[in-house]
């Protein structure tokens, strides 16, 4: 969400808190800039927990597709989505 232009927020919300704090900061991914505002905000030295591998890379198997719809034709087309894959599936398919 940093990357997305909140990061000017974080900063401004984290200036108005008490300095006698906890704080913990969660994300998927550990950018630079979130990386800057724990070692800027988190006293004296943040501890980083990492679940699973720090070396994590997309998978470069899956296909997305990405379909923008109206509301109405949403609704048509993740029916029959849903239909395919109750077909796929009784086929063994999936």
């Amino acid at each position: 969400m940093l990357d997305m232009g909140f990061e000017e927020d974080v900063r401004f919300i984290l200036g108005k808190t008490c300095s006698a704090r906890q704080m913990v900061i969660f994300s998927a991914t550990w950018p630079a800039g979130v990386h800057r505002l724990a070692q800027e905000y988190m006293a004296p030295n943040p501890v980083k927990v990492v679940i699973g591998s720090k070396d994590l890379a997309a998978n470069h198997d899956v296909m997305q597709i990405v379909e923008v719809l109206d509301d109405r034709a949403r609704y048509e087309r993740l029916t029959a989505f849903k239909i395919s894959l109750h077909w796929l599936n009784r086929m063994g398919s999936i």
